[in-house]
């Protein structure tokens, strides 16, 4: 378990746990080639696999905004620029929004992909505020 990340650490704790004292088979199934079969055939592995990656994922997307934050800050511009269009995305929404329509639509604004006229739209009204 030393080369495991925590969530690794979590839901092998968590496995052992079901699969030891939680499942059925292991107590109904005497043969250990029939119980192996039955656990090869258990979603809880891949339900597992699903919790590592998707945390994976997520350590991975924070490492990378860690270095995009960083080269952003060293070019001031550039970081005043992105806090200003996030400024123009807040600014311009004018209904309530669910929150992934939200972190979509600031994603979309922050990587480029908008409407150049919502864009024009948007610096016009900041120059004459």
């Amino acid at each position: 378990m030393a080369d495991q990340n925590e969530m690794e650490k979590i839901v092998t704790s968590m496995m052992e746990y079901l699969c030891d004292h939680r499942c059925r088979f292991p107590w109904e199934i005497e043969r250990k080639e029939d119980l192996e079969e039955i656990c090869a055939g258990c979603q809880m592995g891949q339900y597992v696999c699903d919790i590592v990656n998707t945390y994976n994922a997520a350590t991975q997307l924070q490492a990378a905004a860690e270095v995009v934050r960083n080269e952003l800050l060293k070019k001031g511009d550039w970081y005043n620029a992105l806090v200003l269009s996030i400024h123009g995305y807040f600014y311009e929404m004018d209904k309530a929004m669910a929150p992934w329509e939200v972190a979509k639509g600031l994603a979309e604004r922050i990587v480029g992909i908008e409407s150049k006229e919502s864009l024009e739209d948007w610096q016009a009204d900041i120059m004459y505020e």
